[in-house]
């Protein structure tokens, strides 16, 4: 088959799956952020400062793989600089969705550190937890949460932007906008390659989970669990108050024009969600100040006519009853740690389940490992339809062996179909 016929043949596996339904075999979708470097025989430094090795590398890999869906993952946290941007500068906004190690180097941001600047050259990028916001100002943020984080964090944050308005900010933020063109092209071309080579990939819109926006970019995890109990109503408040701006993210990333739905096949828009929090809480800490707020902006994604599609990093275990809250067969449900036969024996096929083997195993285990635990989850979990992500705790690790994923890929083709 040349690449058109083989894209609308892994296409309409994919679409078969997020209805609901079984395709012709369960298909695999792939995420890779130092993976397809190391093994192009690149150095993680490369990889994440230059977008043509970055290019070449992800291409070799959707060459040697062969994956339905292949997502290439080029940067770290940034939803703080969308919604910073988000009421005032939309389009600015629409680009900065992940912190990129040139970024990085032009705003000075104190969240991340990178291979090659703060890290060795062959290390993976690091996303570090700071206290942005001081307990006294939860007030400023439940007040004007888009001012508080222009006039108060966006400085704290990027301390190339400190003194906003001043000739050095003004032109680190010229800087800013000169690289996320050139990140915005460079990522097209990723995607435009990769369908001409038959992997298709869906339109995609960025929202967060309220509570975890304010414990991961503001009062760091470890102060907000603190606050639950210090300050339970202004947790509850802040969480609140980043409702509608959250919302409005999803609404306006997602709003792809009718040229670029068509370009790429489907009306299928994703609408990214990684949650953080739910292993530092128990279930009424849980029910009480994260999900209320983490349901109302899923409700009207969903309205919205977006399929959610949530990373629950962490065991969720003890969470899991609260999806069915929601619409039957409505998001995506990618889990870390928490065993697929659980999601199924609590939730059956209320949510389009995702999982895979850990990193642990790819690193670590052998080809032949590989194989008896994939014919297990899917002999257990594939009925009903679901979906493979290898490396389901945060991705294809860059120390994962090939052999293992060749391994996911083989395994799947004799134990995936239906």
């Amino acid at each position: 088959m040349d690449g058109a016929q083989i894209y609308r043949e892994k296409l309409a596996r994919l679409e078969t799956v997020i209805a609901g339904k079984e395709p012709d075999r369960v298909p695999v979708t792939a995420m890779v952020d130092l993976f397809h470097g190391r093994y192009a025989g690149y150095t993680a430094q490369e990889i994440f400062f230059d977008y043509g090795k970055n290019h070449d590398a992800a291409m070799k890999t959707a060459k040697d793989f062969d994956f339905d869906s292949l997502l290439v993952l080029n940067g770290l946290e940034g939803m703080n600089m969308v919604l910073t941007f988000m009421k005032n500068n939309p389009p600015l906004a629409s680009g900065a969705r992940f912190m990129t190690g040139p970024f990085h180097q032009i705003l000075k941001d104190v969240y991340t550190k990178w291979p090659g600047v703060e890290l060795d050259a062959s290390s993976h990028p690091q996303f570090v937890g700071k206290e942005i916001m001081k307990p006294e100002e939860y007030g400023q943020l439940i007040a004007d949460p888009s001012g508080f984080l222009n006039r108060v964090a966006l400085p704290r944050m990027c301390p190339a932007l400190a003194d906003l308005g001043s000739p050095e900010a003004n032109a680190a933020m010229l800087a800013y906008g000169a690289e996320l063109s050139k990140s915005g092209a460079a990522q097209m071309a990723v995607i435009g390659q990769l369908g001409q080579m038959g992997i298709p990939t869906f339109p995609t819109s960025w929202s967060y989970a309220p509570l975890d926006f304010v414990s991961d970019f503001l009062r760091d995890i470890k102060n907000v669990v603190l606050d639950i109990y210090r300050k339970p109503d202004l947790v509850k408040q802040s969480a609140d108050a980043l409702v509608e701006p959250l919302i409005e993210s999803a609404r306006l990333s997602g709003a792809v024009p009718p040229e670029v739905k068509k370009a790429l096949g489907t009306n299928v828009v994703e609408c990214f969600f990684p949650l953080h929090l739910t292993e530092y809480l128990n279930p009424k800490q849980y029910n009480e100040f994260y999900w209320p707020s983490l349901k109302k902006v899923l409700l009207e994604v969903i309205n919205m006519g977006q399929t959610p599609y949530i990373l629950f990093e962490g065991r969720h275990d003890a969470h899991l009853e609260t999806l069915l809250d929601l619409p039957k067969g409505k998001i995506v449900a990618v889990f870390d740690k928490t065993d697929p036969r659980k999601v199924r024996e609590v939730l059956d096929d209320h949510v389009v389940l995702v999982s895979g083997p850990p990193n642990s195993l790819l690193i670590g285990g052998t080809p032949q490992k590989v194989d008896d635990y994939m014919k297990s989850m899917l002999d257990d979990c594939k009925q009903g339809g679901m979906m493979i992500y290898p490396g389901a705790d945060g991705g294809i690790s860059g120390e994962a062996r090939p052999e293992n994923v060749r391994a996911v890929l083989e395994a799947v083709k004799k134990y995936g179909t239906y």
